[in-house]
Order: structure tokens, then C-alpha cells, then sequence
């Protein structure tokens, strides 16, 4: 069969960044985000969050085509921030973020399983 093996859509490859940075060299603010091993989840999920800072003027991924697992992330913001301190805050928004539900969702469970 022709379809690549299926670790290859979760598993980065030996010496590719997770994550790399490209800086718009036309659009002043501007730079683009190359998450390997990623899809529209995670697309969404980032692109999402850069929407709630008021310093992002344009946030959108696409994914370059079904067979390569990556997505790319571009970021346009304000001349009060720069599009990597843009992407940071969004990353660790989410990280706090997700703590949370996963603290509330594990407090929920130890209370059903003790009404058990």
C-alpha cells in the first residue's frame, strides 16, 4: 500500500524542530509558525487564542496538504507587540488553560467515585 505508516503523523522525525519560526519579510509584525506533527486541532485551538489577544491584528493557520503532518501559524500583531511574544502568551494561556479543566475534571471524578 502507498499510505505512509501511521506514527509518522504523531512522531517528529530525529532532528526537525517541533516548532519553527519564519519572519515575514513584507508585513511589518508579521511572521509565520510551522508546528510539525500537528493538524487542525491544534490549528484551531492556537489560532483561537492569538484572536483573544488585542495586540493580533491576523491570526490564521493553514494545512499545507494532507500528507505532510504540519501546520503553519501566521501572526500579524500591533507595533505594541511582536508575533513571537504573540504566539508565547497564546501557548502558555493554554497551558494554564488546560491545568484547569484537567485540575476540575480530576476533582469531579474523585467526587463520583467517592459518592460510588
Amino acid at each position: 500500500m502507498n499510505a505512509p505508516d501511521r506514527y509518522e503523523r504523531f512522531v517528529v522525525p530525529e532532528g526537525t524542530k517541533k516548532v519553527s519560526y519564519e519572519r515575514d519579510t513584507k508585513i511589518i509584525n508579521a511572521a509565520s509558525f510551522t508546528i510539525e506533527r500537528e493538524d487542525h486541532t491544534i490549528g484551531n485551538i492556537v489560532r483561537m487564542q492569538l484572536h483573544r489577544d488585542g495586540n493580533v491584528l491576523f491570526a490564521g493557520y493553514k494545512l499545507p496538504h494532507p500528507l505532510q503532518y504540519k501546520i503553519i501559524v501566521r501572526v500579524h500583531t500591533t507595533s505594541q507587540s511582536s508575533p513571537m511574544q504573540a504566539y508565547n502568551l497564546a501557548i502558555n494561556d493554554l497551558d494554564k488553560e488546560l491545568d484547569h479543566l484537567k485540575a476540575v475534571f480530576e476533582a469531579e471524578v474523585a467526587r463520583v467515585s467517592g459518592d460510588l
